[in-house]
């Protein structure tokens, strides 16, 4: 480089490119990094890249990159790499989605800071954030709420560790601390079972349904639902998961005691695994694959009338719970989907089958059912010796 400058033992170069000052600067044996210095006055380049050199130097000894990136790119980064994961089918759909919905709010709080900056104080101010982030609102955005539960706060929380996470794993934040700061919800939120007796109203309301039914279209979309709450209630598998299940997912099997049931492979986000339906929903399953298989033997074992991926039945399922008188508990806590899962967790150990067993067809760990499930659910030896 003719003209050039050479200082600090060779660490830096000054020189002109196009009549503009820059500087060349030796971080380690092979390895340079050139920067414009945005004047054309030598010396007052020379102070410039003195500058530049000190503070990429104090950043290689703490372990970070030359250039910082706002916590804003690294929260795109990351969804970039969950959506490589969910075409290779790592990342659920509803993962995803729920992953941009969230984002935003991280964006917002703390997108403009160096990602190397995030420490437990900057997260820990996060919740008081958040929890005000709608009260001004005039008009709540649709599914919006305005006082967040404690169980959002705990997700929102959890998917910003999860992305200052991944950022230490690429290198970008140094040898900065990991993030320690937690939040436990004051009140665990269990979504409420159902009962036994109110499990079989609803599906007699189901069954009428179907039956009752104005037209073909309408039919095929009740059946669609008695089957999936019929899959949903004696599994114990996720809604998501559900979803994903394909026809050929579905295996038959005679256990010990010469019944014919079936087990259902499921993907999750607990990865792959077995799940064996119930022995008495496998003959009303048997009739149900049936009917699909003739319809589409390699599609999806639920779909919606048009053909399309299930995206959520809630809307038909309130309806039959309407329709059945039974929307909520005794408690006031309303029905959903996801009520079917614990309604097979709480009956499961109430038929005295063992906690581990519970856990690893439901994909989840025993501490889980124990936490969630074990006030609910009394073993029926149990409940009969307590109730000598």
């Amino acid at each position: 480089m003719d003209g050039a400058r050479y200082l600090e033992d060779g660490r830096l170069t000054i020189f002109r490119r196009n009549g503009t000052c820059y500087a060349r600067l030796r971080l380690s044996p092979g390895k340079y990094v050139t920067r414009s210095l945005r004047t054309t006055v030598e010396e007052a380049a020379v102070q410039l890249g003195r500058r530049l050199l000190f503070q990429l130097e104090h950043r290689a000894e703490q372990g970070l990159p030359p250039k910082s990136k706002t916590f804003s790119t690294v929260i795109d980064d990351y969804i970039r790499f969950r959506e490589r994961d969910h075409a290779h089918g790592k990342t659920s759909v509803g993962m995803l989605r729920q992953i941009r919905r969230v984002s935003k709010f991280w964006r917002e709080y703390a997108g403009h800071l160096a990602v190397e900056d995030i420490d437990d104080k900057v997260m820990r101010e996060f919740i008081p954030w958040r929890r005000d982030y709608y009260a001004s609102f005039d008009k709540l955005p649709k599914n919006a709420k305005r006082h967040p539960t404690d169980k959002t706060l705990q997700w929102d929380m959890m998917l910003g560790k999860a992305i200052v996470k991944w950022a230490a794993e690429q290198g970008w934040r140094g040898d900065r601390p990991r993030i320690t700061v937690s939040f436990t919800p004051k009140k665990k939120r269990v979504r409420p079972a159902f009962e036994r007796w109110e499990y079989c109203k609803l599906w007699r309301t189901l069954c009428k349904r179907v039956e009752t039914a104005r037209d073909a279209r309408t039919r095929k979309s009740r059946e669609l639902l008695r089957y999936y709450v019929l899959v949903l209630a004696n599994s114990g598998i996720r809604t998501g998961e559900a979803n994903s299940l394909n026809i050929r997912d579905v295996h038959p099997f005679t256990d010990e005691k010469g019944r014919n049931n079936y087990r259902l492979v499921v993907r999750g986000k607990t990865g792959e695994r077995d799940v064996v339906v119930r022995w008495v929903a496998a003959k009303r399953l048997d009739r149900y694959l049936t009917k699909r298989r003739a319809e589409d033997a390699v599609g999806l074992l639920f779909s919606m009338p048009d053909g399309s991926k299930i995206t959520t039945l809630i809307d038909q399922l309130n309806a039959a719970l309407r329709e059945a008188g039974i929307e909520r508990n005794g408690f006031g806590e309303k029905y959903t989907v996801y009520s079917l899962r614990h309604f097979y967790a709480v009956n499961a150990l109430r038929n005295g089958v063992g906690v581990f067993e519970v856990a690893r067809n439901m994909g989840t760990s025993v501490q889980m059912i124990q936490e969630y499930y074990g006030k609910q659910a009394t073993a029926a030896v149990f409940a009969t010796k307590l109730g000598d």
